[in-house]
C-alpha cells in the first residue's frame, strides 16, 4: 500500500480479521464475568484463556495437548507464587522456565511458541496472584483461584475439539512437523543468563511488575544478534510511544471505571493475535496496557514503569545475546 495512503486503510492492511474474531468470541464470556460479577479474578483469568488459544490455533493442538498445556501453566504458577516467598528460588525457578523455552525450541521452531505462551502467562499470573501475601493468604487463595483458571482452557478445549473431529485424538498435535532443528547451546546460555540477570535484579532490588523486566529481556534472545537488535528496536519503539499515548489517554479521554479497566485489558489481550506486523501489534499493547494501570490506580508512575522495565531488561537480553556469540566465536576459533 501506498505510503501517503490514508491512515485508516493502512491499519486496515495490519489486522488480522478472523484471529481476532475467534480471539474475541473466546475471551468474551469473561470479559462479561468481570463487568456483571466485579471479581477481577475472571479477567486475570483470561490471560490463561488466550495464551492457550494462540498455542491452539499456531500448533494445530488437539484436546488432550491443550489441557497437558494449561494444566502446566497452572501448576507452574502455583509453583513461582510460592516460589517468590524466597528470593533465590524465584531466580532459580524463572531460569528454569527460560531454560524449557529453548528446549522446546530445539525439537522445533514452531514449538518456540509453546514455550513462549508458558512462560509469559506463568510470570503474569504469578504476579498477579501473589500480591505481597504471606504463606497461609497464598495457601487459601491457590484453590479460591483454581476454578477460574481451569475454566480460562474452555474456549481453547472447545477450538481444538471442533478442529480435530473426525480425525485420529491420540496424538498431540495435528501437525507432522514442528520445523528445522537447530543448534541451541547460544541461545540457551544467553536465556538463562538474561533471565537469571533480571530475576536477581526484581527480587534483590524490589522492583515491581518483575514480569516485564524478565520477559523483555527473554523475547530479546531470539536465535542472532541481528535479530535480537531487531526486536529489541520494535520493543523500544512500541514501549516509548505507546506509554505516553495511553498515559494521556487514561489522564484527560477515557472515563475512569471498572468497565474501562477491563475493555482496556481485553484490548491489550486481543493485540496478542490482531496485528500484521511485530512493532504495530506491540505498539498498541503497550498503549492499552499503561490505559489499564492509569484508569485502575491513576498511577501515572506505574505506567511509565512499563517503558523503563521494558527497555532495561531488553538491554540485558541483548547484552546477553552479544556476549554468549562473541564468546562462542572465540571458543571456537
Amino acid at each position: 500500500m501506498p505510503a501517503d495512503a490514508p491512515l485508516h486503510l493502512r491499519l486496515a492492511t495490519e489486522i488480522r480479521g478472523w484471529p481476532l474474531v475467534h480471539a474475541a468470541i473466546g475471551l468474551a464470556p469473561f470479559v462479561v464475568l468481570a463487568m456483571v460479577t466485579g471479581n477481577a479474578l475472571w479477567i486475570k483469568a483470561s490471560l490463561l484463556t488466550i495464551a492457550t488459544m494462540i498455542a491452539e490455533d499456531r500448533l494445530a493442538m488437539r484436546p488432550i495437548g491443550v489441557l497437558a498445556h494449561g494444566l502446566v501453566v497452572i501448576g507452574a504458577t502455583y509453583l513461582l507464587v510460592l516460589a517468590e516467598r524466597v528470593p533465590a528460588l524465584f531466580v532459580v525457578a524463572c531460569m528454569l522456565l527460560a531454560a524449557g523455552v529453548i528446549l522446546l525450541a530445539s525439537r522445533g521452531r514452531k514449538l518456540r511458541t509453546l514455550g513462549n505462551w508458558t512462560f509469559v502467562p506463568v510470570l503474569i499470573l504469578a504476579n498477579d496472584l501473589h500480591g505481597g501475601r504471606s504463606i497461609d493468604a497464598l495457601m487459601h487463595a491457590a484453590p479460591a483461584s483454581l476454578p477460574y483458571l481451569l475454566l480460562a482452557l474452555v474456549p481453547a478445549l472447545v477450538s481444538a475439539y471442533i478442529r480435530s473431529r473426525g480425525k485420529t485424538a491420540a496424538r498431540w498435535s495435528r501437525l507432522d512437523d514442528f520445523g528445522t532443528r537447530a543448534p541451541y547451546a547460544e541461545d540457551l546460555i544467553a536465556m538463562v543468563a538474561a533471565v537469571g540477570i533480571t530475576a536477581v535484579m526484581v527480587e534483590y532490588g524490589h522492583m515491581d511488575h518483575a514480569q516485564w523486566v524478565i520477559w523483555g529481556a527473554a523475547s530479546i534472545v531470539t536465535g542472532a544478534v541481528d535479530t535480537a537488535q531487531t526486536k529489541l528496536q520494535n520493543r523500544a519503539f512500541g514501549v516509548i510511544v505507546g506509554v505516553p499515548v495511553g498515559v494521556l489517554l487514561g489522564q484527560y479521554v477515557v472515563p475512569h471505571s471498572s468497565m474501562a479497566v477491563t475493555l482496556a485489558t481485553l484490548a491489550a489481550f486481543l493485540t496478542l493475535v490482531t496485528f500484521q506486523r511485530y512493532v504495530v501489534e506491540y505498539s498498541f499493547r503497550c498503549v492499552f496496557v499503561s490505559l489499564a494501570i492509569v484508569l485502575a490506580n491513576q498511577s501515572v508512575v506505574d505506567a511509565f514503569e512499563r517503558l523503563t522495565h521494558v527497555l532495561a531488561g531488553g538491554l540485558i537480553g541483548l547484552a546477553c545475546v552479544v556476549g554468549v556469540h562473541i564468546a562462542a566465536r572465540r571458543f571456537l576459533r
